[in-house]
């Protein structure tokens, strides 16, 4: 079974494992871009991907980046599609005085409640732990903290973690602090490893276990999607179908489709042509798309 917004399911059909339709980052980035709150205009930019096959999202709003899992159950019930919700806590520059504050125990034990028994008074658990945050240069204290705590409540859940490399970097050393905790690494999602443009990196963190995201698609002013097309390619190539998944990362205003950007639509619309011009074959989509993140997030 999988944990969504609005109760179990067993299928998830067509998902996008690292999107934020609620999301609130004014507190360090000083941005209104970063703050998306109205859920009518949350529906209305999920109808447009669910026109086009996409039936889940995987919302990794954590507790420190603006999380509201009652609009996310609003916007599931009008959607029809299915919302998975995350616990956890982001980068060092967000973390509030209980995360720098509490011991790796409390943090586990949080988490684990809020996959269990359900976040606050809602009744409503999370499917996954993340996105777990860590900065580009090197994992702080508290980030490795938190990274410790996931990595121990999904030993004792089954739950997934999903990670942020910042600009898809230090993915090993997150994937060590994981590991060490004796959790699975199937259910390991390093996120944004398609930015560093590196499919011999990215092959490193698929032999050491890990299942790796293509989630910044569409991003063409980081990485452009023929590079990372390319970066799958030789992947898929070497036999990793199992362990890549795809997503946009809508993380601001201005990504959305009423405000000019390509909203949760970039992957269907744009990037799966690119991938079947390529010679990718639809078993190899469908793998990435729909079998992988089931696999993922079925709780153990």
């Amino acid at each position: 079974m999988i944990e969504t917004v609005n109760g179990n399911v067993t299928e998830l059909g067509i998902t996008m494992c690292h999107e934020h339709l609620i999301i609130d980052l004014r507190r360090v980035r000083q941005d209104e871009d970063s703050y998306i709150a109205d859920t009518d205009l949350a529906v209305r930019e999920l109808f447009k991907a669910k026109e086009l096959g996409v039936e889940t999202i995987l919302e990794v709003t954590c507790n420190d980046m603006g999380r509201d899992v009652k609009k996310l159950q609003d916007i599931g019930a009008r959607t029809g599609m299915n919302i998975i919700c995350s616990t956890g806590f982001y980068l060092k520059e967000y973390h509030t005085d209980f995360v720098i504050n509490a011991k790796t125990e409390e943090l586990e034990e949080l988490f684990i409640r809020e996959l269990s028994d359900g976040i606050d008074s809602t009744g409503i658990k999370a499917g996954i732990i993340g996105e777990i945050g860590c900065s580009k240069k090197e994992i702080d204290k508290n980030e490795e903290k938190v990274l410790t705590a996931s990595g121990r409540a999904s030993r004792r859940t089954g739950a997934a973690v999903t990670t942020h490399c910042d600009m898809g970097l230090l993915g090993k050393e997150q994937l060590d602090i994981l590991l060490k905790t004796g959790m699975d690494s199937n259910n390991i999602i390093l996120g944004h490893t398609d930015l560093t443009g590196s499919a011999s990196y990215q092959l490193s963190l698929l032999k050491a276990g890990a299942n790796i995201a293509f989630d910044t698609i569409g991003k063409q002013a980081y990485l452009s999607d023929e590079k990372r097309a390319e970066c799958i390619c030789d992947l898929l190539d070497k036999g990793y179908e199992d362990k890549i998944l795809l997503s946009q990362d809508v993380s601001r205003k201005s990504y959305l489709k009423e405000n000019g950007g390509s909203g949760y639509c970039m992957v269907m619309e744009s990037f799966l042509p690119l991938l079947l011009k390529k010679g990718v074959s639809d078993s190899e989509i469908k793998k990435m798309l729909i079998d992988n993140p089931k696999r993922i997030l079925e709780m153990g």
